[in-house]
This record gives C-alpha cells, structure tokens and sequence, in this order.
C-alpha cells in the first residue's frame, strides 16, 4: 500500500511527413557550444482553449528572419508546425518541409531545424489563428517525423528544460495576468516529488538520445479500485486527461464517457512508495476532467492539468523527467 505524501491541437495536424534531419546540441562533443550554459527563462502565458473547456500555454519564438510569433508549447508532440505560410529566410525542401534557425529566448539554436507547414481549412485550426497563434512548438523527448527544436540549443539549454503554467485567473487586464515559464538548462530540483526514468528509443538522424516519454511508469488509482501501473504520457497541449484501455472498463462514468465527477485519482511514480498526486474528478478542462476509453491497451494521457499544478522537468541527456511542487498552486 502507498502513503499519501505530505484530443487537442497537436492531433488535428499528426501528419506524416518525411523526417528531417536537425541540428543537435544534446550531445557532449567538448565544444563551446555543448557546454554549462546560465539557464534561460521563456515566459510562457496562458489563452483559453478554443471551442473547450481548458487552458494552452503560449510562448513566442522567431523562425529564419520572420517577426516574432506566438505558438502553443505541447510535450505531447515532437516538431514545429506552422499554418501562417513559409517564414522568411527558410529554405523549403518540399511545398510543406523546410528548414530554418529558431529563436527562443533571445537564443538562436546552432544550426537550422526541421518544420513543417500545415495548409488546411480546419476550423479548429482557424479558431487558433483567430487568437494569434501561428503554429505548435512540439517538445516531446521521443520518436516523430521531425525533431524537437530545443535539442538545437547550444549547450545545456538544449539538453535539459523545466515547462510551468501559470492559470488565467484575469479576464481583463492582460497585464494583470500572472505567466508561467520554460527554463531552458533547468536542473530538477533534488526535493521532486515524482522522478520517473524513461525507457530509451535510440537516436534521432541528427544524434539526439531519444526518450519514451509515451510510457512513464505511472500507478494510478480511481476511486476504491485497485491501482494500476500503466504507461503515462504528460501532455501540455491536451486539456482533457484520457483514460484508456480495456481495463478501466469499470470505470465510473457518465453518458459521454467522463469519468464520473466526484471520482477521488491518485497517481504514483511506479518506483515510489508514496501517492504523490490526488485530486477529485469535475467538469473543468485543465483541472479535473478525464474521458473514459474502455478499449485497446492500457495507457494514460495526463493531459496538461499537470503543468498547471507543478513544475515539470526534462533531461535528455539522462532520460528523466521530474514533478516539483514547489509552485504547486499558481
């Protein structure tokens, strides 16, 4: 027994495309540029999601020598995807592939990076770009089509990154919103309170070590069920969690497929002997809303909620990703 311790965005433009190779920094070479790097704070601001319940996290970057433009930050994919046509200074290598430099922080990764351009009518994607976003800066640490643009950093601040949502309390006053953060060369702190160790998946064509964060060992529980060890996936750009598989076909849920409110979830890090996380299943996007999948193999999306409610770690170098509490709240 454990003692209690003291489909979004990204889905509707999973297109397959022809990999590309990218810079990589990732790697210890003994150059300056894999070096110690001081780390670098990105602010990251928060938009409701469009047409759901729920809240995106938002950061501003420059591709080749176009202005600055905001797009959402998703671990959940790998990968920049832009709808607002070719950035300048970018060199095509088909009509929706190209290459170009990357700027994130007022820092320029060492070499161009792969991208891909969506050209679609969706209206979901329309709804975006109504906001003011331009595209996905996809982050996730495993296999894609493309490669994550962090990894093209120089030194540590391409090996190693923390992402934390700050929760859009205001209504009004842009400038009264709190914002949230992605520390580039962040170490996690000693004190997280879940540490998992992600199962390896090679190398990307540009050398980058590549990470299964599809399957962190994750045991949750739902309500007086006996808990279950399944592969976890911590998305920031899916506001919904999704709980699927044949054996949460018991679940308590309602007649479109919610996991029941009021339904008390507790997640554990698999090597751990502690319920390190607990909250009580609702209606809210971002917070506490869960969908029940009763079919296939058994494997959890957090969705972002977790993003919200701590600081989360990555380290490409070592395979690991972290949960701090210590802005638990914001």
């Amino acid at each position: 027994m454990r003692r209690t311790a003291s489909i979004g965005l990204a889905a509707c433009v999973a297109l397959i495309v022809v990999p590309l190779g990218g810079a990589s920094a990732a790697e210890g070479d003994g150059s300056a540029a894999a070096g110690e790097r001081r780390p670098v704070s990105v602010p990251i601001r928060t938009i409701d999601t469009p047409d759901r319940s729920g809240q995106n996290g938002i950061v501003s970057i420059r591709v080749g020598s176009s202005k600055s433009m905001a797009v959402m930050l998703d671990t959940g994919s790998v990968g920049l995807r832009l709808w607002d046509g070719k950035p300048g200074g970018a060199a095509m290598t088909s009509d929706s592939l190209g290459t170009a430099s990357v700027v994130i922080g007022g820092v320029r990764t060492v070499a161009p990076v792969g991208f891909q351009l969506i050209n679609t009518e969706s209206n979901y994607i329309q709804q975006w770009k109504s906001k003011g976003i331009s595209g996905i800066l996809g982050i996730g640490v495993g296999r894609g089509p493309l490669t994550n643009p962090l990894t093209a950093l120089p030194g540590t601040l391409g090996s190693r990154w923390s992402v934390h949502f700050a929760r859009d309390r205001s209504s009004s006053s842009s400038s009264s919103r709190s914002t949230g953060a992605l520390v580039l060369g962040a170490v996690a702190p000693g004190s997280a309170i879940m540490n998992f160790q992600l199962s390896p998946q090679g190398k990307s064509a540009s050398g980058v070590l590549l990470w299964d964060d599809h399957a962190a060992s994750g045991c949750w529980t739902f309500g007086s069920r006996a808990e279950q060890c399944v592969p976890t996936w911590f998305d920031s750009g899916f506001t919904v969690m999704r709980i699927k598989g044949k054996s949460f076909s018991g679940l308590p849920k309602t007649d479109t497929d919610l996991l029941l409110p009021g339904t008390v979830v507790s997640l554990s890090a698999g090597t751990s002997a502690y319920v390190a996380h607990r909250f009580v299943a609702g209606h809210v996007g971002s917070r506490n809303l869960a969908r029940v999948l009763s079919s296939g193999r058994s494997v959890i999306n957090t969705g972002n909620s977790f993003f919200f409610d701590y600081t989360v770690s990555y380290d490409v170098a070592l395979g690991k990703l972290a949960l701090s509490d210590s802005v638990k709240g914001n």
